[in-house]
This record gives structure tokens, sequence and C-alpha cells, in this order.
């Protein structure tokens, strides 16, 4: 699994920034992925699960405003749909 420090320097942020949003995006990636082994496809998930929690942060109504109005933000990022899906628990009940 990557550190903090190296998730901050694949994702261009400063450690002690994304330090809150890595611990919980490793603690729920865990509940929702098998994680044993750690492979690399779920450490670019990590990344990305990251660089999304830091950048939504300024977002907290999930809505992007430009011209042409609000656009909303989507809830999940579908490169870390495809990265961690062959690694997803299936719940089943």
């Amino acid at each position: 699994m990557p550190t903090v420090e190296e998730v901050a320097n694949e994702i261009g942020k400063i450690a002690s920034v994304i330090g809150s949003a890595y611990l919980a995006e490793v603690t729920d990636q865990a509940s929702r992925c098998r994680v044993e082994p750690y492979t690399d496809a779920l450490a670019a998930a990590l990344c990305r699960r990251v660089l999304r929690a830091v950048n939504m942060a300024n977002l907290p109504l999930g809505l992007l405003q430009d011209e042409t109005g609000a656009t909303r933000v989507g809830s999940t990022d579908p490169e870390v749909r495809r990265l961690e899906g062959p690694y997803r628990r299936v719940v089943i009940g």
C-alpha cells in the first residue's frame, strides 16, 4: 500500500494537506475491496480517490459553476470503479 507521502507525490499535493483524506480513503477502500495482495491497480485507485476527496473539499455542494450554469459532479469516479472492479467484495443480502 502506498504511503501518504507517495500518494502526495503522485497527485502533486503536500502530504500534510491530504493526511485526513488519505486515511479516510484507505479505510473505505479496505472495506469495499479485497486488498490482499495489494496491487498496482489498487494503488492507482487510491491515488485517484485521495485526489478526488481533496478536490471535492472545495465543492461542498458537489456543483461546478461555469458560464452555462451549474453542473453536478458525479458521486463516483469511473476510473476508480474500473481499477477496483476485480477486487470489489460482493455483498449478498
